[in-house]
Order: structure tokens, then sequence, then C-alpha cells
């Protein structure tokens, strides 16, 4: 009976473990969607800092860069 209590516990703390790991991982996959839409948000404004640069716009000095 104890053997059978003891692989039950076993068996409940993988259970508990797999969904905390998978919960981790869905936060995980928000988390890193977030990142690349500022990263090509951030990746656009740099482009379009660059360009304004090459076509000589004041606009990019007007900002403060």
């Amino acid at each position: 009976m104890v053997f059978l209590f003891l692989y039950v516990d076993q068996v409940v703390r993988v259970i508990v473990i797999q969904k905390t790991l998978i919960e981790h991982a869905e936060k995980f996959r928000q988390v890193k969607a977030v990142l690349e839409e500022q990263r090509t948000f951030w990746n656009g404004a740099w482009r379009k800092f660059l360009r304004d640069i090459q076509e000589g716009s004041t606009e990019a000095a007007e900002m403060g860069w």
C-alpha cells in the first residue's frame, strides 16, 4: 500500500511539473511575440531615420536625433 501511495505521489508531482512547464512555455511564447513586434517596430523606425538622413530630411534633426 505504501508503494502505491508513493507511486501515485510521484505521478501527481510529474503531472504538476508538466503543467507548470506548459504554462511557462505559453508565457514565453507570448513574451517572444511581443519582443518580436517591438523589434519590428524599432527596425522600421531605424530604417526611416537612416532614409531621412540620406534624403537630407531635417525631421531627424528636429526630433533630436
